[in-house]
């Protein structure tokens, strides 16, 4: 007895998740490894700095492989049941019109057990498995419209389930990047506290670059990557929904004919044209559910792409201003200390003119007294000279003195002498 594959299975689940992370691993490391070798910042500047720049960046880029990698083997998977799809026939059972439901669900259902565990597994042969398992089950065919509906709509679910995790990282990639939006104004921010804008202000202005570059970059990354994964998502979705109506066609093509002929009740078994305003009732309530979820994605979009630039606006314009009147209160410090030593300049230049005319006054009073000194000299050299000749009048007033007296000692004794020899009238005459 062929067992029915479980949607809930663990290879379901490894398909699903498993793979798709081990894929964009693979992906996440080539393109890493690219970037370092031949794709190097030298050549390629844009890529280093869009996705090297930022941890957050680096995450965001493996997100998107993940996701690329999950809608990569979503499509290989369709491009597979469509191949099935197109192959995929019932016998036909000999004598079938004289078969019971009960006995012709059972002969297709020992055919499916011949079929391989890829064409178990797609959309078409699960849905003709479940199909006859029930036609097999209940004996009848009298509510065979309402189970394919119902297979319908169970596998239009499956189709939803298999693009989860597609959709969540389509949903978290602008969460990250706004992420990184944030962290960018915070690393700006504390880069404008923790400088002194007044000693370093180039410093400031750099590290507040450079955090406003980590804010727009990782946004723009993620917004790139998530556009790009939604027009993705839409074609593979856009291609599983026709595959799935060719599913449908292909069980109405196939069950239809076979049954109902041996039942009373196979009466209540829905006509073609029922069947197909079904399928376009439940394309266009598929539609309108893509659309309004794309409508509600939409609104949060806006409404938090609003939020995020007003807070953002509001952020840069408190720091701008907080910088502006830092800035403005260390120049004024700066001018009023500027200030202070033009003042103190201009005292020490008063002092020193009051010194230099103080100097002045006393060169003009030496050059005064150089010129007495000079007079004085003159004067000296005059006295000098008439000294040296009193000195020789004295001179000669001292020889002629000595002659004097010499001549007076001479005269005096010779006088005595001429008084011994005569009288005194010879005395008296010589007198």
């Amino acid at each position: 007895m062929l067992s029915r594959p479980k949607s809930n299975s663990v290879i379901n689940i490894i398909w699903n998740l498993g793979w798709p992370l081990l894929w964009g691993a693979v992906f996440s490391i080539t393109f890493y490894e690219l970037l370092e070798g031949p794709l190097d910042a030298e050549n390629n500047p844009v890529l280093h700095r869009y996705f090297l720049g930022h941890p957050i960046a680096v995450a965001t880029t493996v997100m998107f492989f993940v996701a690329m990698a999950a809608l990569i083997l979503r499509g290989i998977n369709l491009l597979n049941q469509q191949l099935i799809l197109s192959t995929l026939k019932l016998p036909k059972i000999k004598g079938q019109w004289k078969q019971a439901d009960r006995e012709q669900a059972s002969e297709l259902l020992t055919h499916a057990e011949s079929w391989s565990q890829r064409i178990a597994n797609s959309y078409p042969g699960l849905r003709l498995i479940g199909l006859l398992e029930m036609i097999r089950s209940t004996g009848s065919t009298s509510t065979l419209g309402e189970e394919m509906k119902y297979a319908s709509e169970r596998d239009a679910d499956r189709q939803y389930e298999g693009a989860s995790l597609v959709r969540i990282i389509i949903w978290a990639t602008p969460m990250l990047g706004f992420l990184g939006t944030v962290m960018g104004i915070t690393q700006a921010l504390g880069d404008l506290a923790s400088q002194q804008i007044g000693e370093d202000l180039n410093g400031a202005m750099q590290g507040l670059f450079s955090g406003l570059y980590v804010a727009f970059d990782t946004t723009a990354v993620a917004l790139t990557l998530s556009i790009v994964l939604m027009f993705c998502q839409f074609m593979a979705d856009q291609f599983e929904t026709e595959l799935l109506e060719g599913v449908d066609q292909l069980v109405e093509e196939e069950l239809r004919g076979r049954f109902g002929g041996s039942d009373p009740a196979d009466s209540a078994v829905l006509p073609a044209a029922s069947l197909a305003a079904t399928m376009d009732e439940l394309v266009a309530a598929q539609a309108s559910q893509w659309s309004e979820a794309i409508a509600v994605v939409q609104n949060h979009w806006q409404q938090w792409t609003a939020e995020q630039g007003g807070s953002m606006g509001e952020a840069m314009s408190l720091a701008l201003v907080s910088s502006m009147e830092k800035q403005i209160e260390l120049q004024r410090n700066e001018w009023q200390q500027w200030q202070g030593l033009l003042k103190e300049n201009a005292q020490l230049l008063a002092d020193n003119q009051e010194k230099m005319n103080q100097q002045a006054e006393l060169l003009g009073r030496v050059m005064e007294a150089t010129g007495e000194v000079a007079s004085l000299e003159q004067t000296l050299n005059s006295n000098l000279n008439h000294l040296q000749e009193t000195r020789q009048f004295e001179d000669a007033v001292i020889s002629l003195s000595a002659a004097i007296q010499l001549l007076s000692t001479r005269i005096s004794g010779g006088s005595k002498s001429l008084d011994l020899k005569g009288d005194g009238t010879n005395c008296g005459k010589a007198a």
